[in-house]
């Protein structure tokens, strides 16, 4: 995959997890669940805004 293609896929997936994350916070699931869930949505998106930081993913 070229670092361009590399890039909009991170930009894509950060996209989905930011709206992923609104989303469950919003909703009525349980407590547990909505803060569970949504560490561990927090650290996925760290982890894809860091590697677009680096400028993409390194293939």
């Amino acid at each position: 995959m070229t670092a361009s293609r590399s890039t909009t896929s991170l930009a894509a997936l950060l996209a989905v997890l930011a709206c992923v994350e609104v989303v469950l916070f919003a909703s009525d699931a349980a407590d547990g669940l909505r803060y569970g869930v949504g560490a561990a949505l927090a650290v996925a998106i760290l982890v894809v805004v860091a590697r677009l930081a680096k400028g993409g993913a390194s293939d």
